[in-house]
């Protein structure tokens, strides 16, 4: 005998306490109840045995009795398996987290039915119903059991956070299952010895560009052996948080991966003091290539130094070991170097000094790029003040002092040879091995340089500015030369003298190449099949609205030859029309331009800018019969940590080598192509723009000069000889000159004359 129906509870809602008052006067109606197309209620989906479909029953209310009787029930169910009163739903409680997100839970009971309500095969008294939850009422192997299903499907963001935090849970356990995996992999007790050398430079001929250290490396053995200034400085430059983290921290990883997806690039590392320090002690396991397994193994351990060490004792070490350019490590040795003092000596000025040029110490020493030193320092000083690790009026006193350099810093820093060449090694090295691994040196660096060939370069340079500039209007200048064979830089002088300024004219100085430009219209053109022979008018030309005078001679047409020898500028617009200005760009980046390249009109003229390094790589392709070699400094480099026998570097593990690598011996033209513009080329310097480079030798080339005259150039080769040499003469200030392309012409030709054989 079924219980009679429970006495109605008071409704805790105001929906609630509506839809009963309609149940207590008219049992509901489900059938006539329309909801919002939008609305989120939860349902009941009951389906009898031999029932096509199931009958859905939205539930506003917070109480609802389920049976057969139709009297004492909100919903009916006429079967024979169903009591007069089955079971019956209540709206639970809010609870605190569900309450926040507008969600509360429906219990079911068993009002003490005949056949009981089933999950699977479990009879349940009671149950808290959630989403996709399917019940029977009665037995399931009974054929008229009535199928129920709860649906209360959960908004997208409590789907989100939901399989969210599943998926934190699953990184999280798979990251500490690899950690656990890694931290096998290597010890950091003892500690490895402080084996370090400098970044060490040779000539091609086997002689040092500047002068290796020779001191030995001091330690000092407590934190206070160093100036109060370094640690603080440190940690307002390099590492804010560093006595709050772990070895990583995890507010400056966030920080650096946001700037470095919004950058499109890797802008900056998110590196603590700790990972600089796992990085330069275990550099074998952590590994030497930019990449994102290293970052992660490089976590790895200074999360293994940090359980291990005390913070003051990797301070310490870190203090001691790091690498601060010019073949010094730890901030004693580098004490000793620019001030002649100890390190616990120095003053905040000094201690500052030393820190800001951590980013990139072998550019921002203060011997080196004075400006750029107080600029870093004055950044690091604004920090400490910003922290309060020293008072306003100490950083302003730092800030208005000079930084004195010990006057033999200065002297070995200023020796060096080629130091434009010296330079680019080192932006080369940042490119090849990463930013951070180039700055920890240890390397051995075999380079290009042919020392006797830089000397007759940087001579032939100043002497034509010193003798031709003042009257022609150019102060600056720019020369280097490169084997096409190999593309290895034998010589580069970026400027007139590099004490007065560091600026490399060769890789930094971004040109209009005016008719030097023209060689990529007329090499598309040859390899398109175009005659060199084809015959092109010489009338003016009208092109994208823009106005183009006619040849210089009047003449009513030229040929290749002719147009190349006396730089027509219609004759190469053209040519260019006629292969099509992509054609054009895209040789010009077969052929080794980087530099954007806008397709108008103006750019066969050489009105997109790009550096002398960039033109005469181009020009080396050509040289080489359509082989391009990428213009390198560097041949090879060596770890000298791993030097079997120092006396012979052929033992020393090599790093990279310049012969194996992927950019180098790329056929981009079919030598015949390369062949014929070379014969275009010699035709220049027989008759045309470029006669006051002629050498007797075959020599090729060709002219460039700009609006104005504001860029004066000669780009060419001895074909028998593999050596391309590109000159470009102007002011840094792109004011004109008066000047012509024939001075770059005669200065190449000076210049060759000395170094060919």
């Amino acid at each position: 005998m079924t219980q009679p129906p429970l006495p109605p509870r008071r409704s805790q809602t105001l929906l609630g306490s509506l839809t009963q008052a309609v149940q207590t006067l008219t049992k509901i109606n489900f059938s006539k109840l329309r909801l919002k197309p939008n609305a989120r209620v939860p349902e009941l989906l009951l389906q009898e045995a031999d029932a096509p479909t199931a009958d859905k029953f939205p539930l506003l209310g917070d109480r609802y009795l389920l049976g057969r009787s139709s009297k004492s029930c909100d919903i009916v169910v006429r079967n024979s398996v169903v009591s007069q009163v089955h079971l019956s739903l209540h709206r639970q409680r809010r609870h605190k987290i569900l309450g926040l997100l507008g969600r509360t839970r429906f219990e079911l009971r068993d009002e003490n039915s005949t056949n009981g309500v089933y999950r699977g095969k479990r009879r349940l008294k009671s149950t808290t119903l959630y989403d996709g939850d399917v019940l029977s009422l009665g037995p399931p192997e009974l054929a008229a059991a009535v199928r129920l299903q709860y649906v209360d499907p959960r908004p997208w963001y409590v789907q989100a956070i939901r399989y969210g935090l599943f998926g934190i849970g699953g990184v999280t356990a798979l990251a500490v299952l690899a950690i656990g995996f890694e931290w096998q992999r290597f010890t950091v007790y003892p500690l490895p010895i402080s084996v370090q050398g400098p970044v060490v430079v040779f000539s091609r001929e086997g002689q040092t560009l500047r002068t290796p250290r020779t001191q030995t490396h001091a330690e000092l053995p407590q934190l206070r052996d160093f100036s109060p200034y370094l640690p603080r400085a440190i940690m307002a430059s390099e590492d804010s948080r560093y006595y709050w983290h772990l070895g990583v921290d995890p507010i400056g990883t966030l920080r650096a991966l946001v700037a470095n997806i919004r950058g499109g690039e890797i802008r900056e590392g998110g590196s603590t003091v700790t990972q600089q320090l796992a990085r330069n002690l275990l550099s074998e396991y952590v590994g030497r290539q930019d990449s994102a397994g290293r970052k992660i193994r490089e976590a790895i351990v200074a999360l293994k130094l940090e359980t291990v060490y005390s913070k003051e004792f990797l301070l310490r070490t870190y203090l001691n070991r790091v690498y601060l350019g010019s073949g010094i490590y730890g901030f004693e040795d580098a004490a000793q170097f620019y001030f002649a003092k100890s390190a616990k000596e120095l003053s905040l000025s000094e201690a500052a000094t030393l820190v800001g040029i951590l980013p990139a110490p072998n550019s921002f020493n203060p011997v080196r790029n004075y400006k750029a030193a107080i600029e870093y320092r004055d950044r690091v000083i604004s920090r400490m003040a910003e922290q309060g690790s020293v008072s306003q009026e100490e950083a302003q006193r730092a800030r208005r002092s000079r930084i004195d350099i010990s006057p033999k810093a200065r002297q070995e820093l200023q020796s060096t040879i080629a130091p434009y060449y010296y330079s680019q090694v080192f932006n080369e090295l940042e490119d090849l091995l990463g930013n951070q691994l180039a700055q920890e040196g240890n390397f051995i660096v075999q380079t290009g340089l042919d020392t006797q060939m830089q000397t007759k370069a940087e001579t032939s340079l100043r002497s034509a500015i010193a003798n031709n500039g003042a009257s022609a209007g150019y102060s600056q200048g720019s020369l280097v030369t490169i084997d096409a064979k190999t593309g290895e830089i034998r010589s580069m002088v970026g400027g007139y003298d590099y004490q007065e300024s560091e600026f490399n004219r060769v890789t930094q100085a971004h040109r209009q190449p005016g008719s030097t430009f023209k060689i990529f219209a007329y090499t598309a053109a040859i390899a398109q099949g175009i005659s060199p022979s084809t015959a092109y008018s010489c009338a003016p030309l009208n092109w994208s609205g823009q106005y183009y005078e006619g040849c210089h001679g009047g003449d009513g047409s030229l040929d290749m030859y002719s147009g190349v020898a006396r730089s027509e500028n219609v004759i190469a617009l053209r040519i260019a029309q006629e292969v099509g200005l992509g054609k054009l760009v895209e040789t010009a980046q077969k052929m080794g331009i980087q530099s954007k390249l806008n397709p108008v009109p103006g750019l066969v003229l050489g009105q997109s800018e790009v550096t002398p390094l960039e033109m005469t790589g181009a020009f080396s392709v050509l040289a080489n019969r359509g082989i391009r070699n990428r213009p390198h400094t560097i041949s090879r480099i060596l770890d000298s940590n791993d030097c079997p026998d120092r006396k012979n570097l052929n033992t020393c593990r090599e790093i990279y080598n310049a012969q194996k690598d992927g950019d180098q011996n790329q056929t981009v033209l079919e030598p015949a192509v390369a062949d014929t513009m070379t014969t275009l080329l010699q035709g220049v310097v027989q008759s045309g723009t470029g006669r006051s480079a002629a050498l007797g030798l075959g020599e090729a080339g060709k002219t460039g000069t700009t609006n104005d005259n504001v860029d004066l150039w000669f780009i060419g080769y001895v074909p028998s000889q593999s050596l391309v040499t590109g000159v470009w003469l102007g002011n840094d200030n792109n004011a004109p000159t008066g000047g012509n392309s024939g001075q770059a012409a005669q200065l190449w030709g000076d210049y060759m004359k000395q170094i060919v054989r």
